[in-house]
């Protein structure tokens, strides 16, 4: 793979991210506007934000991965990545608490790599389930995986990106998959109300996206659609958790594979 001319698998910072929405609130984005509403007006004005605007981009793989519906308001959803930000390096703080006084503004705003799909999938493209063949890369890159908003256990494209973040991370037997029913879940889960009802229930915008996205599940996710049921389960058991400012639920599974990925990126900063 090339990174400098496939500008899907760059990434983003918490900085960047937050200069674009506040470039785009400037060129008249109403601040109710929809991740679908600006990916149909990058599409109508053939923008490529990467592309045209790759001062907000890092041409590097990206750290995070967010997940998310695309009814998701563009500022409530960049001011969830800033959340997030600040709670993955509160785990980094809460394991080490000798850097509790030190100042990790940097780390937040711009150390942590964070991919976004309307930043980096071109929404004029011609077969946009062509520009998305990157999702495998790009999940089995990312050292996290967060899954926003209320409606993204019900979407079958956030469901495939929750199969595709796990999938390399579930350690089974095989051929007959003895030990995936205890496969744990990786993925932060926002709470939600809307759960994962089943794959016949998920929905898409385009209806053989269903089939396509089904097919790659059976087929690549260990134990296929019973491993697949037992992730989704774990994260319904997540999603009807508790939420509030002071902790987010979560499992330890998850829990560990944030600890180890904050501190490589601070490990990386202090290097840099």
């Amino acid at each position: 793979m090339n990174q400098e001319s496939d500008r899907r698998m760059w990434s983003t910072t918490l900085r960047r991210l937050n200069a674009l929405v506040e470039a785009l609130l400037k060129r008249g984005m109403p601040n109710t506007m929809t991740v679908r509403e600006l990916q149909l007006v990058f599409r109508q004005q053939g923008i490529y934000p990467v592309r045209d605007d790759p001062q907000y981009c890092v041409p590097a793989l990206p750290d995070a991965f967010f997940t998310y519906h695309s009814a998701q308001n563009v500022v409530d959803l960049e001011t969830i990545i800033w959340q997030t930000c600040q709670y993955a390096v509160r785990t980094l703080t809460r394991r080490r608490p000798e850097l509790a006084n030190d100042d990790l503004t940097p780390l937040i705003y711009d150390g942590i790599r964070i991919w976004v799909d309307f930043l980096f999938i071109d929404q004029s493209a011609r077969d946009i389930r062509g520009e998305l063949t990157v999702l495998p890369r790009l999940l089995e890159s990312a050292r996290a995986h967060f899954v926003l908003g209320t409606k993204p256990l019900m979407r079958a494209w956030c469901c495939y990106e929750i199969a595709l973040f796990n999938q390399h991370l579930v350690s089974v037997d095989v051929p007959r998959f003895p030990g995936v029913m205890g496969a744990q879940l990786r993925s932060f889960i926002a709470p939600t109300r809307s759960f994962h009802l089943g794959w016949e229930r998920t929905e898409t915008t385009e209806p053989d996206d269903k089939t396509f996205i089904g097919e790659r599940i059976a087929t690549a996710f260990p134990g296929g659609f019973d491993g697949f049921n037992n992730i989704m389960a774990q994260a319904n058991s997540v999603a009807v958790l508790p939420f509030d400012e002071s902790g987010v639920w979560s499992t330890p599974g998850a829990d560990e594979n944030l600890l180890h990925a904050v501190e490589a990126w601070y490990a990386r900063g202090r290097t840099a």
